[in-house]
């Protein structure tokens, strides 16, 4: 090796050295600046939450607050975020005045280009929250919007749970598309913000998605309706119970409890007691019993005698959720031939009577 070639070499690795060192001097300040940060939050958050705790009361010291955002901003807005999923109606919107009147949210739209991931995700969060706030509308724009395509899922998320909170429109009835082919985390988050618009999306949106020749779009928006715990309008149960696919079916008896019944819906479910899957009659035999289908009876009383021993506890758990008719059926079975199905009988029988006090 030349001496000119070493000499190269070693400026090089200099330049490198003094790269690694500069980056992580560069850590150790942003460390630092973080601590001292955190050290300031913990020392005034108090003093600012009493402020706006107040304010939320009825007080009309906006100044207080003018004079604590000059001189703790990122505390205001830490604390602000604090009374997330706490407060509603007229405190939620005296919260989201303050926002706006102290001009937090055109901070949070200008730190939307940040390309500091943790500031741009919190920007996200705080517009999300305030766009329950009409008067904030008009100053975000698409904002929202264009950020439920965002390649932050974190982001992603944020703009869906602020764009949900916003009147029914075409754009939430994309959210809930969107929402159907997304990871099942994702999707659980999403479906809790959408929840207050069920009655909305089942109009059109849930009945294409259910009507989707691709399976697992089915399933999906299937989940989605049974995590939401509403009753909603669905006259194609017996349509869906014949799918091919037994997940399919399992959820649409999950979601049977929380349809209006008529006389096919039950039929459907009567059906489905003699699915040729276990885990499809197990499910069916429940949403029998849950619903009181007197129908049902002579049915789940053969599967507490001849089904398979999942599917035969959950038949004798849907007799004793239908007295007297019910716990006369189980007596009757308490005393079968077959031990395994006294036993089940039994034990359903008795812990029933244990729950109503008998």
């Amino acid at each position: 090796m030349t001496a000119f070639a070493f000499n190269v070499g070693a400026a090089l690795l200099a330049c490198y050295g003094l790269l690694i060192l500069a980056l992580f001097a560069g850590a150790m300040v942003r460390a630092l600046a973080w601590r001292r940060r955190e050290h300031a939050s913990a020392a005034h958050l108090p003093e600012v939450r009493e402020a706006l705790a107040d304010y939320l009361a009825g007080g009309n010291d906006l100044d207080r607050l003018r004079s604590l955002a000059r001189a703790h901003r990122h505390v205001l807005a830490e604390a602000l975020m604090g009374f997330r999923g706490a407060i509603a109606g007229a405190a939620l919107d005296r919260l989201c005045g303050v926002a706006l009147e102290l001009g937090l949210v055109h901070e949070w739209i200008a730190d939307t280009h940040s390309r500091d991931s943790i500031r741009r995700r919190a920007a996200y969060a705080g517009l999300a929250f305030v766009n329950a706030y009409g008067p904030c509308r008009p100053d975000m724009g698409d904002i929202l919007v264009l950020a439920l395509n965002d390649a932050d899922p974190e982001v992603r998320l944020a703009a869906a749970g602020g764009t949900a909170q916003s009147p029914f429109s075409v754009e939430t009835a994309r959210l809930f598309e969107s929402a159907l082919s997304q990871s099942p985390l994702s999707r659980i988050l999403l479906a809790d913000v959408l929840r207050h618009h069920a009655l909305a999306l089942s109009g059109s949106a849930v009945p294409a998605a259910l009507g989707s020749s691709d399976s697992s779009r089915v399933l999906a928006a299937l989940e989605t309706l049974v995590s939401w715990e509403r009753t909603i309008p669905f006259d194609d149960l017996l349509g869906l119970l014949e799918h091919p696919d037994p997940r399919i079916r399992i959820q649409v008896l999950k979601l049977a409890p929380l349809v209006p019944q008529d006389a096919a819906n039950r039929d459907a479910i009567l059906k489905a007691l003699t699915d040729p899957d276990a885990e499809v009659g197990a499910t069916a035999a429940l949403s029998a019993g849950r619903l009181r289908i007197a129908e049902a009876l002579p049915a789940l009383a053969r599967l507490v005698r001849v089904g398979p021993a999942g599917v035969a506890r959950s038949a004798a758990s849907a007799l004793a959720a239908m007295p007297p008719r019910g716990w006369r059926t189980l007596e009757e079975l308490s005393a079968n031939s077959s031990p395994a199905a006294a036993a089940v009988a039994a034990e359903a029988l008795a812990r029933a009577r244990g729950q109503a006090g008998a």
